[in-house]
């Protein structure tokens, strides 16, 4: 093609075009570069997910052959090991807090019975990491087509921001060029032109907050029964009825501030119902469960060995007799 083509095509080409062809090449960069993403976020949780079996496979196997062989305090090999792979546990990824407290109190005192108790806790979070890697492989390598479909939505989580940051920004130019245009010779004009542009304001702000948290839904990573951060279902829950309170700028200008204050009234909620279990809500050593549990266990060895001497006792005195 000649140099004189391209300048007829050039010449052809509105701008509108040309800016139209941009945006969305810059779009689809967007959606690929988050695909990109949330692929190797997928990779690093099933990295730490591994990382985390491995540790708790490695403690539990030291608490396992502790507890059946009933080691004592003369093999020191063993004993270096054990302390060595409780150390190494609070390093897990996908560590819980429960569990942290059992290892520091092991690390302190690791009694046969606090031995039994933390390995009964490892195996309980090593069966949520094998579920929850099975069903992030599941998800990757043969998911369902529900799973596909979102796999496929999900990424467009980014472009759809910016393509809603571009349309709020553009609504709030608009309506601010038109009131700043009415005619302020006429009498209470001046007055409902201030009113307008600091409703235009109030609206764009409940706008980005809403498309904030519809990103934040859409990118929110599922946790299936991992006491590792917040309940998935609350934060989905409150992002989506936030969203959703924005849809009511319909009714008019003047109902968005209340719009604004539901939306804020719901962020300040969100931190009472999305924080993680308080530690006078989780058991933890010493518990006066716990305690019980233990006192009752201590007092039925004390009760078989009352039992085991009286019978001795008896059996020695039908031999004398």
């Amino acid at each position: 093609m000649s140099p004189t083509d391209f300048a007829a095509l050039a010449a052809y080409i509105s701008p509108g075009l040309i800016a139209f062809l941009l945006a969305l090449s810059l779009l689809v960069w967007l959606y690929v570069h988050s695909a990109a993403q949330l692929r190797n976020s997928r990779q690093q949780r099933l990295e730490e997910l591994q990382e985390s079996l491995r540790i708790y496979g490695r403690l539990a196997g030291y608490l396992q052959t502790a507890t059946q062989n009933a080691i004592n305090n003369s093999e020191k090999q063993h004993q270096n090991g054990l302390i060595h792979a409780l150390q190494e546990a609070k390093a897990a990824p996908y560590l819980t807090p429960h569990l942290q407290e059992q290892v520091q109190a092991s690390l302190r005192e690791c009694d046969p019975f606090r031995r039994e108790l933390l390995l009964k806790s490892l195996e309980r979070e090593m069966n949520k990491l094998i579920e929850e890697r099975r069903l992030v492989l599941l998800e990757s390598h043969a998911p369902g087509w529900g799973t596909a479909l979102w796999k496929l939505l999900r990424p467009a989580a980014g472009p759809l921001a910016l393509a809603g940051m571009v349309w709020l920004i553009s609504r709030l130019v608009i309506e601010l060029i038109t009131y700043s245009h009415v005619d302020v010779s006429l009498p209470d004009t001046t007055q409902s032109a201030s009113w307008l542009i600091g409703y235009a304001w109030i609206r764009f702000v409940s706008g980005l907050i809403a498309l904030l948290y519809v990103y934040r839904l859409m990118t929110l990573r599922r946790q299936n029964d991992l006491d590792v951060t917040a309940s998935h279902f609350p934060t989905s829950l409150l992002c989506m009825v936030i969203a959703v309170v924005a849809l009511f700028q319909w009714l008019g200008p003047e109902a968005s501030p209340y719009i604004l204050t539901v939306q804020l009234v719901l962020f300040l909620i969100g931190f009472r119902l999305t924080r993680g279990r308080s530690r006078s809500d989780r058991p933890y050593v010493g518990h006066p469960g716990l305690m019980k549990s233990d006192g009752s266990q201590h007092q039925e060895l004390h009760t078989t060995d009352k039992d085991t001497t009286a019978d001795s006792s008896v059996a020695d005195e039908h031999m004398r007799s």
